[in-house]
């Protein structure tokens, strides 16, 4: 008999966009807790479930593709991925969702991120110049910002992609993760707001959603 992992794709939205990334894992363990799921857990004085995830959402974000890798216990049968979707959505809280899971053959890697795509609509009254902008972003090779530490990041080199439909306001962007793009400090959603001039309207009139994550291995 070996250990058993499972790949989970899950969404969060709603009031649970507001608590944190640690919050979010302790209310997953609670919740595998009552499905009765044979977790594996750490070894020392103050074993944790063997539970990762590759990348934190930031606080205020909904999410619609999360990832979470879990180990189990050693069992004789495979798990029932269908059934442990059913179970987990049966008891699951409002806002959260759990849409696939995956048993992973043994040797898989765990969850690495490659980039996370974000989607936005950004209303009629921020979109002045906002064309301009993007495009002074992308045609560089270099688009320095600073961040809300005081330090500065290069953000170009993490944009894949980055388009804008002034008619409908839809703005979508893929960032690539931290060790894909450099070896700087991390670029994430807020520091693309910020090279495109709306920083300042994030949460009050553009809230970005993280529709996919994109791991190294899709």
């Amino acid at each position: 008999m070996v250990r058993q992992r499972v790949r989970i794709r899950f969404s969060k939205s709603g009031r649970l966009r507001y608590i944190g990334h640690q919050d979010l894992l302790r209310t997953l363990e609670r919740l595998f807790r009552r499905v009765c799921l044979p977790l594996a857990m750490s070894q020392g004085f103050h074993p944790k479930p063997k539970i990762s995830s590759p990348s934190a959402l930031a606080l205020g974000i909904d999410g619609e593709d999360e990832v979470l890798d879990l180990e189990m216990l050693e069992t004789a049968d495979p798990v029932d991925t269908v059934s442990l979707l059913e179970r987990l959505n049966r008891s699951s809280l409002a806002g959260l969702v759990f849409h696939r899971a995956e048993l992973l053959v043994p040797g898989r890697l765990k969850a690495r991120m490659r980039s996370a795509r974000y989607e936005m609509i950004v209303p009629e009254g921020d979109r002045d110049g906002l064309k301009a902008r993007i495009d002074d972003l992308l045609i560089g090779a270099s688009f320095i910002v600073s961040k809300h530490n005081g330090k500065t990041v290069d953000v170009r080199p993490a944009v894949v992609l980055l388009e804008f439909d002034e008619k409908t306001g839809r703005l979508v962007t893929e960032i690539l993760a931290n060790k894909q793009a450099h070896n700087g400090p991390e670029v994430g959603i807020r520091e693309l707001l910020t090279a495109i001039g709306l920083e300042e309207r994030l949460f009050k009139s553009v809230f970005p959603v993280r529709t996919r994550v994109f791991l190294l291995e899709d």
